[in-house]
This record gives structure tokens, sequence and C-alpha cells, in this order.
């Protein structure tokens, strides 16, 4: 009779412990998201302000676009005699 009650008990508790290991990652990931979120944020207002004091942060970009395109060379066509 007891090994029955033991079975039993065996058999309600493992259901249970791995229905709980949802709730178990959802609370290890809370803070891993909000560790996250927070270092994303650091490293935005780093960027913006890198980019707020340096002055030629842009003029690369501006040159790109200032550079002359070459002209497309034109191709020889045979000549009819």
């Amino acid at each position: 009779m007891k090994n029955i009650q033991r079975i039993l008990i065996v058999l309600a508790i493992v259901p249970m412990a791995l229905s709980l290991q949802g709730c178990l990652t959802s609370v290890v990931t809370a803070p891993v998201k909000i560790v996250y979120g927070a270092g994303k944020l650091a490293v935005k207002g780093t960027a913006a302000a890198v980019r707020a004091v340096v002055p030629d942060g842009d003029d690369k970009k501006n040159q790109d676009q200032q550079k002359p395109q070459p002209a497309p060379q034109e191709q020889d066509s045979p000549t009819k005699p």
C-alpha cells in the first residue's frame, strides 16, 4: 500500500515540476531583457554624444555625394563601308 502511495506522489510531483519550468524561464529571462535594454540605451546615447562632439563626422558622406561620377565611355560602333 505504501508503494502505491509513493508512486502516486511521484506521478503527481513530476508533472507539477515540469509545468513550473515555463514560469522559471519567465522569471530568469525578465532581468536579462532589462539589462539588455539598458545596455542598448547606453550604447545609443554614447554614439549620439560622440556624433555631437566630433565635428567632421559627416564629411565623408558629403564627399562621396559630391564626387563627380565618371562619364560612361562611348562604345565604338563598327562603321559600314
